[in-house]
This record gives structure tokens, C-alpha cells and sequence, in this order.
């Protein structure tokens, strides 16, 4: 079913990320070559929803800049004080009516989720007939997430948030993903009425979950298998965490479609890299930024290759390659260190000395 035309998007980004220690805000640091903020977005495009908001707030021109440069169809939406998540997607009561039928809401911090599993997301809300649906999962170690409280339906009661929950609450491993489906008009008839009566003095959207239950509307669920989909990133132990995940996604994505990595634990290839079939990476390799490597190349170990243009038959062994474009058929390293801009042409050899660097357009 196709949902495009009846869904708004609500992405939360206003938060400091004090946990992160930085001056960068939490959504600008990078995994794989890329934003945490641009994972998300670059789902979200896959929807083709009636309108994406972000929701910004601390070191917004930052953002702002961010989105402007690279999601041009996104608005921005300025939260000047981080009062929690309810008053967030408040701040977008103004666009209620460009809204469709359907509003999801969710964390600029997970990058890992898909856009299958957000679709599933569509698709059990409009099944349920509920007014709203929540992906959960469960996690082995579930400190610093909500928990999920169900009633003997199996229906969502209501969200626990770590900091008011007890010691028997904390127990639960069934997990809020932050990742919502809301009925567009139960969600903004009740955004506002949300109050601040917790430890972090904060309004929580989980509230609104409570009050659509007692409204007597049906809270569901999608529990999804797969926990580390729904990682969000706090720290810079969960920021590692996630970039081991999505580095091992990467590499698997290109060996599924005809690239050949020995030992791929040892291989660190960026998600804007493109690699062609039958290319073979060897072990401890480190291929960065907009690189494209031609068919029937052999990377070998040790090498580290960035924002390069590698030809077709080409074999490298142990050197390093910046900004170059490199022709087809050639035969480099090992020890060769090629700098910015250098043009290496076709059918040649080259040992530790770079070829001379001349001028070129960049591919």
C-alpha cells in the first residue's frame, strides 16, 4: 500500500547530546563518511512523504546549514528551548494543516533504522486501526531506553521512561524505539495537553500514549527482531557501536552484489564509496569519501584510498591514493603515496614515486 500521499514526517533534532561531550551537534557526527542526520533523512526520501520537518534547537545554524545544503525539500522547525519531545513536535502545530492522515515521528539519532521496517510501521498502524503505533524491540541491555508496559491484550498501556521507572519497571527489555506512527489529529488534539510532571521536568510524547488509552483509542505495536535497527546514539561508545554495525551492513551489501573482501572485519569502505563486480579487497584496507573503483580491480592489503577514481583491471598494493584519478589496467605500489589531483593514465606502473600531478576535472 502506498501511504506517500496521506504522510508527514516529524524528525527530532533539537537535542544538546550532552552525553557526547562536543561542541558538534549529536546529529552532525559522522558514521561511515556521513552525518547520523543524513541516514535518517535519506530513509525518510524513501517514503516520498507530503512534507519532512526537522525539529532543531541546539547549535541550530549548524543544522540548519546541514539541511539546506543537502535536503533542500526538508523545513526546518526551530525549538529555542529543549523542553523534551512533546514540546518539540509542538512546535509544528502551525504546519497541522499541510499534515497528512498519517504523521511519523522519530529521532534524528538512529541511522540504522530502514525504510522496510518504517513501512511496516504504516502498514500496522493502518491495520490496527489504531490511533497510534510504536516499534519496539527487545534488548539485552535495556538502561536508558522506555519501557513498554502492555495490558493483557498485548495492546501498549503506556511508556515508562528510565528515569520514573521502578526497580521492577527497569526489569522489562521490551524497549521504545522512538519511533512513532500517530493519527495526525489524535496527535496534535493531545500534544498540547502534555505536562512537564516528571523527574527531568520535561514533556515526554510518550504521554500522549497514555492519554490515547484513555481515550479508549488502541495503542499497537511493531516489535521488530532486529534491536540494533532501533540504536540510537547517545555517547561515543554507542557511536562506535553503531559504526561497526552499519560498517559490517557496508560490506555486506557490496560482497552481495559481486565484490570480493577477504576478511572483511579488517576493511573500513565509507557508504558513499561505489565498487564495482569482481572487484577483490584484501585485508586492512581503508577506502574513503567519493571513491569509485572499477571492475576486476585487486585493492591490496594496507591500502588506503580516498575521494579517488580507481579504472577498470587495476591492481594496488600497500599505498596510499588522495583526490587521484587512476587509469585502467595499472599496476601501483607497493610504497606509492599519490597526491591530490594526480592523473595516472592507462596500462602503466608505478612504484613508490607518484607520477607527476597535473591539472584535471574532477569525475
Amino acid at each position: 500500500m502506498d501511504f506517500s500521499k496521506d504522510l508527514s514526517v516529524v524528525v527530532l533534532a533539537a537535542g544538546e547530546g550532552k552525553r557526547m561531550k562536543s561542541e558538534i551537534p549529536k546529529v552532525l557526527h559522522y558514521i561511515s563518511g556521513k552525518p547520523i542526520l543524513y541516514y535518517v533523512l535519506s530513509t525518510i526520501e524513501k517514503l516520498n512523504p507530503v512534507n519532512t520537518f526537522v525539529v532543531v534547537g541546539y547549535k541550530k545554524e549548524a543544522v540548519i546549514d546541514y539541511i539546506k545544503n543537502h535536503f533542500k525539500q526538508v523545513k526546518v522547525i526551530i525549538q529555542e528551548r529543549q523542553l523534551g519531545t512533546a514540546n518539540a513536535v509542538y512546535m509544528a502545530k502551525d504546519k497541522r494543516s499541510s499534515f497528512g492522515k498519517y504523521t511519523l515521528v522519530l529521532s534524528a539519532d538512529t541511522p540504522m533504522v530502514s525504510p522496510a521496517t518504517l513501512k511496516r510501521l504504516l502498514e500496522s498502524k493502518d491495520r490496527s486501526e489504531s490511533g497510534a503505533s510504536i516499534i519496539t524491540s527487545l534488548v539485552p541491555e535495556p538502561g536508558g531506553y522506555g519501557r513498554i508496559i502492555k495490558d493483557g491484550q498485548g495492546n501498549i498501556a503506556k511508556i515508562i521512561e528510565e528515569a520514573d521507572a521502578t526497580r521492577e519497571e527497569k526489569k522489562i527489555n521490551e524497549i521504545n524505539s522512538s519511533i512513532y506512527c500517530f493519527d495526525t489529529w489524535a496527535l496534535f488534539e493531545n500534544i498540547g495537553k502534555v505536562k512537564a510532571g516528571n523527574a527531568q521536568k520535561e514533556y515526554y510524547l510518550t504521554d500522549i500514549i497514555g492519554m490515547l488509552v484513555k481515550e479508549g483509542k488502541k495503542v499497537s505495536c511493531l516489535r521488530i527482531s532486529d534491536y540494533v535497527e532501533v540504536m540510537g546514539v547517545n555517547n561515543r561508545l554507542q557511536l562506535s557501536s553503531v559504526e561497526n554495525f552499519m560498517k559490517k551492513r557496508i560490506n555486506e551489501e557490496l560482497m552481495e552484489n559481486g565484490v570480493t573482501i577477504r576478511n572483511p572485519e579488517s576493511c573500513y569502505i565509507e557508504s558513499t564509496v561505489v565498487i564495482e563486480k569482481d572487484v577483490i579487497i584484501e585485508p586492512y584496507c581503508f577506502i574513503k569519501g567519493e571513491t569509485r573503483i572499477g571492475k576486476n580491480s585487486v585493492i591490496g592489503p594496507f591500502c588506503q584510498i580516498t575521494d579517488s577514481i580507481i579504472g577498470k583491471g587495476t591492481r594496488i598494493n600497500y599505498s596510499v591514493i588522495i583526490g587521484s584519478h587512476i587509469g585502467n589496467n595499472n599496476n601501483i605500489g607497493p610504497y606509492s603515496y599519490m597526491r591530490f589531483e594526480t592523473l595516472a593514465e592507462n596500462d602503466i606502473k608505478i612504484e613508490r614515486e607518484a607520477v607527476k600531478e597535473k591539472e584535471y576535472k574532477r569525475y
